[in-house]
């Protein structure tokens, strides 16, 4: 697929979460200069939302242009004109910085909305192997946002409502279908958590916070005020985060896991960033680590294209392992419906 092909793809992806979004993707597949800016993307990752989360950090930074107009978070009164034309003009006015952003930054959208998905995910583990330790490490923790998942407070409307009732993070999300997702009333016990990226972002710092609002859609103000609330948490919940390749990284962090607790590797939109054969070497990897532990591997079926995407898990015991599909969920956890057996 051709990076045209690519801004094509998203804008139809995109249109229903944020049709600003889809008409600047639409005029950017068929405009040659945005393509070749936004092809200074590092291999793997996704040139359309790079480049748009490149423009929007630079509106964040209070750019005095038309196109601010057009972004909620930017606290302008909105217009009724195309954006395609301030679109083309911000980017041709700002390209230098623009490559630049998009050479060095990644896609590392660190919603804990996801985290609606990771619960109930945490729980079926737990009550699968009958334990209440978990060891936990987070392969593209970004912030690691995620792994403050036990301090936040969840409603899964019409099912109950869990976790942390003082929490400034409140994570709503709707239950479809007639399954429903394994809620704890205790929280398992986390005896060891840590998270691997090859570029961590620090909430403490201004413009890894400012990047981090660059990802989300500038409509998706719920979104934003949850991340303010999930950066306050996290500033005063830091977790441990290791800058590295995930393959250089992975076997110490393993290792360093207690034996006493129940290994846990996940991810959430993770692995669409790495190619078939890296996908197999991580698979070996945690299948040759199971000699020692049993792993339990968390993450979003890989054979999946854009769309509503498919939570599994695959627990490797002596090098075999065992995979089932144990839910669908909304990509920013807005709703799930567990397909789990318990």
């Amino acid at each position: 697929m051709d990076i045209s092909d690519k801004f094509t793809r998203y804008a139809g992806w995109v249109e229903n979460k944020c049709p600003l979004y889809a008409k600047l993707t639409k005029a950017a597949a068929d405009d040659g200069h945005l393509l070749d800016i936004a092809s200074e993307a590092s291999p793997g990752q996704p040139e359309p939302e790079l480049l748009l989360a490149a423009t929007h950090s630079l509106l964040l930074e209070e750019r005095d242009h038309p196109l601010a107009q057009f972004y909620p978070t930017c606290e302008q009164t909105g217009s009724d004109e195309s954006p395609v034309a301030h679109f083309r003009d911000f980017c041709t006015q700002n390209e230098d910085q623009l490559r630049s952003i998009i050479a060095t930054r990644r896609c590392q959208t660190n919603d804990v909305g996801r985290s609606a998905i990771l619960l109930p995910a945490f729980e079926h583990v737990s009550r699968l192997v009958e334990s209440n330790s978990l060891a936990q490490i987070e392969i593209g923790t970004s912030a690691g946002l995620n792994l403050n998942w036990d301090q936040y407070s969840y409603e899964f409307v019409g099912v109950d409502r869990v976790g942390e009732p003082d929490s400034p993070v409140t994570i709503t999300t709707e239950v479809r279908g007639k399954g429903r997702p394994p809620l704890p009333q205790n929280f398992p016990t986390v005896a060891h958590r840590c998270g691997i990226d090859l570029n961590t972002l620090d909430v403490t710092d201004d413009e890894d916070a400012r990047w981090l609002h660059a990802l989300i859609h500038p409509n998706q103000t719920r979104r934003h005020r949850q991340l303010v609330a999930a950066i306050e948490v996290a500033r005063e919940n830091q977790s441990s985060l290791i800058e590295g390749d995930v393959f250089d990284e992975l076997p110490a962090q393993l290792s360093n896991a207690p034996s006493n607790a129940d290994l846990i590797v996940f991810s959430t939109h993770v692995l669409y960033q790495l190619t078939e054969d890296k996908i197999a070497e991580l698979r070996s990897l945690l299948s040759s680590h199971s000699s020692e532990q049993p792993v339990h591997w968390l993450s979003i079926d890989p054979d999946e294209e854009l769309g509503e995407p498919t939570y599994r898990l695959v627990t490797f015991v002596d090098g075999d392992a065992t995979e089932s599909q144990i839910a669908q969920f909304e990509p920013y956890g807005d709703w799930i419906q567990w397909q789990g057996n318990r």
